[in-house]
């Protein structure tokens, strides 16, 4: 159940810490770099389209700056299609887009903990998902919604109880 890790390359920083701690906590990670396959737009979007379904979840890194660029938004929209679970690490005050308000957002470093308890608690309870849901079957793709918005209910509720 790898976590695809976006960003902008400014938030380069905190996405380094987040990937640190989540593979501290045995949690493999996709780290959101372009490499030389992903020179053209088509590449790019097919490196991005190519790892967001070899991933369970994405956590996106969001900024003032994320709003200058048209991949962070790409990426959380390649994940919403795919029933991914999906969460946002706002940095600093700026307020975010609307639309982000129907994931987990984490502001802090324990919200993170949270998330390694939420991705590991999916992990225990076998709500893990098939990473078929694009080829696979009507009920697959039903469950991995279903599951998807379990772990975002239940992550939201932790992040906003505060334990």
């Amino acid at each position: 159940m790898p976590v695809f890790i976006s960003y902008r390359h400014m938030d380069r920083a905190y996405a380094m810490n987040i990937n640190s701690r989540l593979m501290q906590a045995n949690i493999r990670t996709y780290l959101d770099v372009m490499d030389p396959e992903s020179q053209t737009t088509d590449d790019i979007t097919g490196v991005i389209t190519r790892n967001i379904s070899e991933c369970t979840h994405l956590l996106a890194v969001v900024s003032e700056k994320t709003a200058l660029s048209w991949w962070v938004p790409f990426e959380i929209g390649e994940a919403t299609i795919t029933n991914r679970r999906i969460c946002s690490f706002k940095t600093g005050p700026t307020e975010l887009p609307l639309y982000l308000d129907k994931w987990p957002k984490l502001t802090r470093e324990k919200d993170i903990d949270f998330f390694i308890e939420a991705y590991r608690d999916e992990a225990t309870l076998k709500r893990s998902m098939s990473l078929e849901s694009l080829t696979g079957s009507e009920s697959v793709r039903s469950v991995n919604r279903t599951n998807a918005d379990r772990f975002h209910t239940d992550l939201k509720s932790r992040i906003s109880r505060g334990f």
